[in-house]
């Protein structure tokens, strides 16, 4: 993997520990919770999370079709993936991730790319977009699953130790 690579990959893992540990311990009921009003569940978010880092660069960087593994995008789906399968797709996604980055060369994250959000920009601003959402979202499910009415997430689940270990594999 090449330097810009590593950096983006290292991004993208740092969080993940914690944002495992607080989903971990949570039942079906507790991943629907909605802490307030136009908030967004835990359910969601890590369902936005794996849904954002695949189509995201599927689509504006692979020239691919987006992919739906539960019927639809989350803002058009009625579906309602359990824990595991939105972990499943979690990992799957984060593998693919890697080999994506794994195919890249140093010039290829200068190329340029067109976001009908964002317009035009360059591949590795496209992976730093894909890195700030997934930190984001995950300090979103950090706090939402603190927040549940008795909590069995702790708030001190996430360690020095944890973070000092993160990407060094």
């Amino acid at each position: 993997m090449t330097p810009q690579g590593e950096a983006i990959w290292a991004g993208l893992e740092f969080r993940t520990p914690m944002v495992l540990r607080n989903i971990e311990p949570l039942s079906e009921d507790h991943l629907d919770w909605i802490p307030g009003e136009g908030r967004k569940s835990i359910r969601w978010q890590l369902w936005h999370i794996a849904e954002v880092e695949d189509n995201w660069i599927r689509t504006c960087l692979l020239s691919a079709p987006p992919r739906y593994p539960f019927g639809a995008a989350l803002g058009e789906s009625t579906a309602r993936p359990d824990k595991p399968s939105l972990l499943q797709y979690f990992h799957e996604v984060r593998s693919l991730s890697r080999q994506r980055l794994e195919a890249m060369d140093e010039p290829d994250f200068a190329r340029g790319v067109s976001d009908p959000d964002f317009g035009t920009l360059n591949a590795r601003q496209l992976w730093a977009g894909v890195v700030t959402s997934f930190a984001w979202h995950g300090g979103q499910i950090a706090m939402t699953a603190k927040m549940l009415p008795g909590s069995p997430v702790s708030v001190w689940t996430f360690t020095a130790w944890d973070a000092g270990n993160r990407g060094t594999a």
